[in-house]
């Protein structure tokens, strides 16, 4: 057996590790939410695929902060929407004021995007982006959800300065077979389901999978004697065909449909958040739903070179009105986006006869955004604007690799874009109309320069410096001419990042440590005027840097466990709001200083698997108003029996029943709670 060699980098990202405040972390190679497919001897912790970094290396072997959770044992847990996926990873955050359907935020980055006409947070379902993580919605028959941070401009589209969240819907099988379940669950969750592969050829099959929910929600209305006032409906649905053409080639075409439709009562005053109970006398609306077409095309050229063309477009509306009760007025939006998308891209790796590898593609991409509000305050006051707003992006990318010995490898990177955007906005202020329309264009180069250190088969170590980057945009919610004509400056920041991963000679534990520094200027950040109205200002200077530390270990065929530790500081260094308040050495909002989890999954048996996992949240500034949270524990179960063709889960969520928040408005007089315990019990039949 040969002895792992600790370099000096391994050696000092160990020390960094062994000194943190929670030794463990969760591994990002691995599935994170259950155990990795097994080999033969069941202990053996299987490679897993990493296809958002654009050449499918395994996670081990990615030189970026990456997690990859497995779709099927993510559901069987009992969770639905990217939130609960934000709760089981390092620096990683959610801002929940919808029942589900939350902001995501990595690194601080990302608490602004709901109002901003560019994200921070890129989401992407087989590779085609949605304009908002909170429009995901019910998380459907995915192979596994990808998770990147950091700065992904160099290979991915618009925005993404912060990380990026990429699902991979589930391939078409050649046999013919599926499954169906039922779901019942707490506040009378009811849900049933179905996926069926259907082959139609020997090269050719398609899936279709299919999902339905009813759900009463936590919050109570003693004002109406109802108990459903934030439930909601959704509908989920999606047909996928894979074909494998004589040349080579795989064509891959998918139609994803979601909607959901309900009651929008969450917010509540923090004197009855606890009970979950609210006062108001409407239910309000909180309807989203999206249609999303894509369409795949990949193909060894050679041995060593491969093509990929990816097309797309997308459609997505949200309707969102409070309860005309909270302000005592008809406020919220109807919201429609529209985007189109084409890359193209050829990547090369090495030989043994030529030590370089390389991969060059373009991309582009058109959105058109709707974006109105209206605040309607009848017989005092009304507010209503519109925001017309369509940005075309065009950029082409590239890489070069150079292993310069067996063990070393020095890659460059560029990415030259063009962004362009125009707006038509105009408002109505109790009779006041003003119009503005207005044009920009960002053109940037973003490098990128990475030396990777491969000593022997159990070690793999990097170094990273990258340029990140937000194009400049327009305050489509402001209800004034010269907010909405002044647009905000490009976002830029200056990267770092170096990793180390190491794992056992007979593949049954792995380790995983990353450390970053970010510096950025003109940060874009989202604020509320005293008249009420949303706009971006930018911050001059500000900074974050931090840790997230992984480890798996799989002792016995029948033990897997699991955990994670994530710590950032991530603050403003010189920045006053239009408001005259300094928010210099403030931590972000929606940024815990700390996070940390631990898993067990147990199988005693082949056919009895049961887990526990344990997460605490630090402290953090609750999105918008910057209201103080204080940690907190929550702790999950499930155990699985499998009996045949038959599988029944049982799950419970916040078994402790933790009260914690998730959203605050109008300076912490509103806010929102967080899930309280849930349990629930699957049913599924394979066929």
């Amino acid at each position: 057996m040969k002895p792992i060699k600790l370099t000096p980098l391994a050696l000092l990202m160990w020390m960094t590790f062994a000194m943190g405040e929670h030794a463990w972390g969760a591994n990002e190679g691995d599935k994170q939410t259950g155990a990795s497919e097994k080999t033969s001897d069941g202990q053996t912790l299987a490679p897993i695929v990493v296809t958002s970094t654009k050449q499918n290396t395994t996670a081990f072997d990615a030189a970026v902060s990456a997690s990859v959770v497995d779709g099927l044992k993510f559901e069987q847990g009992g969770h639905q929407y990217l939130d609960d996926l934000a709760q089981q990873l390092p620096n990683m955050y959610f801002s929940d004021f919808s029942g589900g359907p939350g902001t995501i935020i990595i690194r601080g980055m990302g608490s602004n995007d709901e109002e901003a006409d560019v994200s921070s947070i890129g989401v992407q379902l087989d590779g085609i982006s949605l304009p908002l993580t909170s429009l995901v919605g019910r998380i459907l028959d995915l192979e596994q959800i990808e998770v990147l941070r950091g700065p992904q401009n160099l290979l991915h589209g618009q925005g993404a300065i912060g990380g990026l969240v990429a699902l991979r819907s589930r391939d078409p099988g050649f046999v013919f077979g599926g499954s169906v379940y039922a779901q019942y669950g707490t506040s009378r969750q009811r849900e049933a389901g179905m996926a069926l592969d259907i082959p139609l050829s020997s090269s050719t099959a398609i899936r279709i999978s299919a999902d339905r929910e009813l759900n009463d929600a936590s919050n109570e209305k003693p004002t109406l004697n109802r108990s459903n006032t934030a439930g909601w409906n959704s509908n989920v649905a999606r047909l996928k065909l894979l074909h494998n053409d004589q040349s080579g080639g795989q064509w891959r075409f998918g139609l994803h449909h979601m909607e959901r439709n309900g009651g929008n009562d969450y917010f509540t005053t923090p004197a009855l958040v606890n009970q979950h109970e609210s006062t108001q006398t409407d239910s309000g609306i909180n309807d989203m739903k999206y249609t999303l077409a894509s369409g795949e095309y990949t193909r060894a050229l050679d041995a060593v070179t491969r093509f990929t063309a990816i097309v797309g477009a997308q459609s997505s509306e949200w309707s969102y009105w409070l309860p005309a009760s909270v302000f005592g007025a008809t406020n919220g939006f109807d919201m429609k986006m529209k985007s189109y998308s084409a890359e193209a891209r050829v990547a090369r790796t090495a030989t043994a006869n030529s030590p370089f590898d390389w991969m060059a593609g373009a991309y582009v991409s058109y959105t058109d955004m709707d974006r109105p509000y209206l605040y309607d305050y009848a017989g005092v006051f009304t507010s209503a604007t519109s925001s017309q707003v369509n940005a075309t992006t065009l950029a082409a990318f590239g890489e070069l690799g150079w292993h310069f010995t067996p063990q070393w490898r020095v890659a460059v990177g560029l990415r030259v874009a063009q962004d362009r955007r125009d707006i038509d906005w105009s408002s109505d202020q109790n009779g006041s109309v003003e119009q503005v329309s207005r044009k920009i264009k960002d053109n940037v180069v973003l490098p990128q320069v990475m030396l990777e250190y491969r000593p022997d088969a159990q070690q793999f170590s990097w170094i990273k410096l990258a340029r990140g980057y937000t194009p400049s945009g327009f305050n489509i919610y402001s209800t004034a001419a010269q907010d909405a004509g002044n647009t905000f400056s490009p976002e830029h920041t200056n990267y770092g990042e170096i990793g180390y991963r190491l794992k056992g000679v007979e593949d049954n534990w792995q380790l995983g440590a990353v450390a970053f520094y970010s510096r950025m200027r003109d940060q874009q950040v989202k604020v509320t005027t005293s008249g009420g109205s949303a706009i971006t200002e930018n911050a001059a200077r500000s900074h974050s840097y931090g840790v997230e530390l992984n480890a798996t270990v799989r002792p016995f065929s029948t033990l897997e466990m699991q955990a994670y530790a994530g710590y950032i500081k991530a603050i403003y260094d010189d920045y006053v709001r239009s408001s005259s308040e300094d928010y210099s050495g403030r931590q972000f909002m929606g940024t815990p200083r700390s996070n940390a989890g631990l898993s067990v999954l147990w199988t005693p048996v082949q056919n009895w698997q049961t887990s526990v996992s344990v997460r605490h949240i630090g402290k953090v500034n609750i999105p918008t108003a910057y209201y103080a949270e204080d940690g907190y524990t929550l702790v999950d179960a499930n155990v699985t029996w499998h009996l045949k063709n038959w599988s029944v889960n049982i799950y419970g969520k916040n078994l402790t029943d933790k009260d914690y928040l998730t959203r605050a408005i109008s300076s912490g007089n509103l806010v929102v709670a967080g899930t309280p315990r849930t349990f629930g019990v699957r049913v599924t039949y394979a066929f």
